[in-house]
């Protein structure tokens, strides 16, 4: 394709409006590559600003935008300057939003992401070329206007130039029509009946005849007849006309995914049903990557998974050491104690056998005495259980630390089970208590009544570890390096809520500023300091609850006051209705 520029055009002005910094950046460069002047603008109102100052000789706009959407960009600038060509783009626009655009006077409409620049070129070419022709015609016409009092013989020149102009229009419009041909997605118009009007060449190579052949023929053939079908409506369902269909299908003759796709068209006078435009798309190497991120998803989870336990292991060996070293000097103790008992033995004994048969003289009593009071018995009697019983504590606190560490460790199975939240919030406090201890006490608040939920119970567990330790850093941030032994408050609360479970973790930390709140469970999204956070953790959350287990997650927060974030997790009751449905 040609992208010879003249001197009139590289002096043309573009003004491109996109709010995605990283698009805007590489739209401009491919345009400002042409030799084209771009004045960019990142939403609409700017852009409005921008069109008032500049004048462009173009306008390529995205759709949906902050403060000013394309669409209402579009109708300001057509009734200030109606002969301004106006590009619509949008990535996530629907049939509903090129209809308004093009009633709205938008020369164009491009889906993003744009397949490659030289089809933005080519629509910007033919853009400023129509326009140049329609003021060309437009002059002309003025100038026919003018003269045709004056000079009737110079009509036929005047007529034939006007011809010319309007078989240069058709030409653009041909242009446009076989860059519609070389879309690579099965697109066709059908009518009421569900038969082609007309149909692109990709439609028309799969249905195995020419573009004009393909009129009349059934769009449903296609697919194995698995082709949603917009027609099968009656007119008393009349909510139901307009309803877009989406569907996913594998062909088995290509060995392909493909994105099936109807959306009505309706009359925009009476608003009734005239027809569908039914899209294919080729969406097999999409499938394969989302196979793929799924792969890197269990990866990435496995290796929190490690970094985590990575990260606890010092805690935990800090947890055993306490108790252990207790136990260990309860020992060094009784030892002692033991050697203190037996002098005391050995000094009856030998009391015993000097007053064999005979009664205890004063002097014995003074030796026996003396030797309670040198081994202090009065002591021994009360600390020597005291510390048995100590030494038990800390035996079984060390049990329960590594006995929670193994479960929280351990692989366990990778499907979906019945388990006891109770159960994998508990072991998970215990495992992460040197992250919250020396910040936050830690009360929880179980419903002894809540049903098992059917969920992998180490991605559960590692969404609870991440959420509390990420409630002990903001209350660790909010105490200060030197919190003087003041503490803040963690409280983990579940109940049943409808065909729910309900978890709520609650701190009493700084708080999620508003701004950012939609932007925590972004990956690499983080307000920590620099090896403090990776930005991973919200992020494996959002996945697992929501995307693993159909859940839904919500915050609550105040800023300077703490966060709450409330999960739900479907009740085994719930999840058995919806396969039955």
């Amino acid at each position: 394709m040609s992208h010879a520029i003249t001197r009139k055009q590289k002096k043309s002005t573009i003004l491109l409006v996109e709010d995605d910094a990283a698009v805007l950046g590489y739209l401009t460069k491919q345009i400002e590559k042409r030799g084209y002047q771009v004045v960019k603008a990142k939403n609409g109102m700017s852009a409005w600003d921008l069109f008032l100052l500049e004048k462009p000789s173009l306008i390529i706009s995205d759709i949906y935008m902050p403060k000013l959407t394309g669409l209402e960009l579009l109708k300001r600038v057509m009734h200030l300057s109606p002969e301004l060509p106006f590009i619509i783009m949008s990535g996530a626009g629907t049939m509903d939003d090129v209809i308004s655009a093009m009633r709205l006077g938008a020369w164009d409409y491009i889906t993003k992401p744009i397949e490659g620049p030289d089809i933005l070129i080519y629509t910007i070419e033919k853009a400023l070329e129509w326009a140049k022709l329609k003021k060309l015609s437009q002059e002309y016409q003025e100038m026919l206007e003018a003269k045709v009092l004056e000079k009737t013989t110079a009509l036929q020149e005047e007529l034939n130039i006007r011809k010319a102009a309007e078989q240069h229009l058709d030409q653009v419009k041909r242009e446009w029509e076989q860059t519609f041909n070389a879309i690579p997605d099965l697109i066709a118009l059908v009518d009421k009946n569900d038969r082609i009007v007309r149909a692109n060449k990709s439609m028309a190579s799969a249905l195995g005849v020419s573009p004009v052949n393909t009129v009349g023929k059934k769009v449903a053939l296609l697919f194995n007849g698995l082709w949603p079908n917009v027609n099968d409506q009656t007119p008393s369902e009349p909510e139901k006309e307009n309803k877009h269909r989406h569907i996913e299908v594998f062909d088995e003759i290509s060995k392909k995914y493909f994105e099936l796709s109807v959306i009505p068209y309706v009359d925009p006078d009476s608003g009734l049903r005239i027809g569908a435009i039914h899209i294919a798309r080729d969406i097999h190497a999409r499938k394969e990557i989302e196979k793929e991120k799924e792969k890197m998803h269990i990866q990435l989870l496995q290796a929190q998974k490690l970094e985590s336990v990575g990260q606890l292991a010092a805690g935990i060996a800090h947890e055993i050491n306490t108790p252990v070293q207790y136990v260990s000097t309860n020992m060094d103790f009784l030892g002692q104690a033991f050697t203190d008992l037996s002098d005391i033995i050995h000094a009856f004994n030998a009391c015993l056998e000097k007053t064999e048969g005979n009664i205890l003289s004063s002097e014995v009593s003074r030796e026996i005495r003396q030797a309670l009071e040198d081994a202090d018995w009065e002591y021994l009697k009360k600390e020597v259980p005291a510390s048995i019983n100590q030494s038990r504590d800390g035996l079984s606190r060390v049990s329960s630390i590594v006995r929670a560490m193994k479960e929280f460790s351990h692989p366990g199975s990778k499907e979906k089970e019945p388990v006891d939240l109770s159960h994998i919030i508990e072991t998970t406090i215990i495992v992460a208590r040197n992250e919250w201890k020396y910040v936050a006490e830690v009360t929880t608040d179980f419903d002894s009544h809540l049903p098992k939920v059917l969920c992998v119970a180490k991605e559960i567990g590692q969404v609870i570890l991440n959420l509390l330790i990420n409630a002990a850093h903001a209350i660790e941030e909010k105490l200060g390096e030197n919190p003087e032994g003041s503490k803040g408050k963690i409280h983990i609360k579940t109940k049943a809520n409808g065909s729910f479970a309900e978890i709520r973790i609650s701190d009493t930390g700084v708080g999620i500023p508003e701004e950012i709140r939609n932007r925590v469970f972004d990956p690499f999204f983080t307000t920590k300091k620099v090896g403090k956070g990776t930005g991973q953790g919200l992020a494996i959350v959002h996945n697992v609850i929501t995307e693993k287990h159909q859940g839904s997650i919500a915050i609550e927060s105040a800023k300077g006051q703490g966060t709450t974030f409330i999960l739900r997790l479907p009740l085994i009751k719930k999840i058995e209705e919806s396969i039955m449905v």
